[in-house]
C-alpha cells in the first residue's frame, strides 16, 4: 500500500521528534529531582547552617558543570592563566558560587516550582523552562540549560527572567580581569569569600 505524502511527513516527524521527546523527558526528570533536593535543603529546619551549606555545596557540584561554567566566565583570559592560577581560580569560583546561594538558605517560604516545557538549544543542549510561583508576587521565570556529559546531565546556565547567569558573570569578571588580571580576580574572589558572615544554625 502506498503511503500518502501527508502520512509520510507525519511518520518522519514522529521518528525525528521521538528521540528528542525522550531526551527532553530525561532533562525534565533531572531538573525536577534537582528542585526537589534543593527545596529539601532549603526547608530543613533541623540541620545546622553548616550542614545545610555542606549539602547545598554538594548538590551544586553534582548538578552543575562548575568547571565548564568557571572557564566560560573568564573567557579568553583562561589561556593567560598558569595551571596554578587556573586551579586556584576554579576552587575559589566553586566555593563562591556555593556560598552565594547558601547565604540565601533561609529565603525559602513555600514557593511552588513548576516545569512548563522543554526546548532544544543548539545541537547539544535542552532548555527546561520553569516558573517559581510565589504567593504575593508574579511568578519568576527560570530556564535551565542542560547538557549531557558522559551520560550524566549537568546544568550549564540558568536564565532568570531572560538574564543569563553565565553572561552576567562573564561581564562582571571581564571587567576585573581587564583592570587587574588573573591574580586580581583571584584576590577579589578570596575577599568576597571572607565577607560571608558566619551564622549559627
Amino acid at each position: 500500500m502506498r503511503l500518502s505524502v501527508s502520512r509520510l511527513v507525519i511518520c518522519l516527524l514522529f521518528f525525528w521528534l521521538a528521540p528528542i521527546k525522550v531526551a527532553a523527558a530525561d532533562e525534565v526528570r533531572f531538573i525536577q529531582a534537582l528542585a526537589d533536593q534543593a527545596i529539601s535543603v532549603l526547608s530543613d529546619s533541623q540541620g545546622t547552617l553548616e550542614e545545610r551549606e555542606r549539602d547545598f555545596h554538594g548538590l551544586l557540584n553534582d548538578s552543575f558543570a562548575m568547571s565548564l561554567i568557571g572557564r566560560f566566565v573568564v573567557g579568553r583570559y583562561w589561556k593567560t592563566m598558569t595551571p596554578d592560577q587556573q586551579a586556584e581560580y576554579q576552587a575559589l569560583f566553586a566555593a563562591w558560587v556555593s556560598k552565594s546561594y547558601s547565604a540565601r538558605l533561609g529565603g525559602y517560604s513555600g514557593q511552588e516550582f513548576r516545569i512548563d516545557r522543554t526546548q532544544k538549544a543548539g545541537q547539544d543542549d535542552v532548555f527546561v523552562r520553569t516558573r517559581i510561583v510565589q504567593k504575593d508576587s508574579a511568578p519568576l521565570r527560570a530556564d535551565w540549560r542542560v547538557r549531557t556529559f558522559d551520560g550524566k546531565h549537568k546544568v550549564i546556565d540558568v536564565v532568570v527572567e531572560g538574564v543569563s547567569m553565565l553572561t552576567t558573570q562573564r561581564s562582571e569578571f571581564s571587567a576585573v580581569l581587564r583592570k587587574h588580571g588573573p591574580d586580581g580576580l583571584i584576590d577579589a574572589l578570596q575577599t568576597r569569600l571572607t565577607k560571608f558572615p558566619a551564622k549559627a544554625g
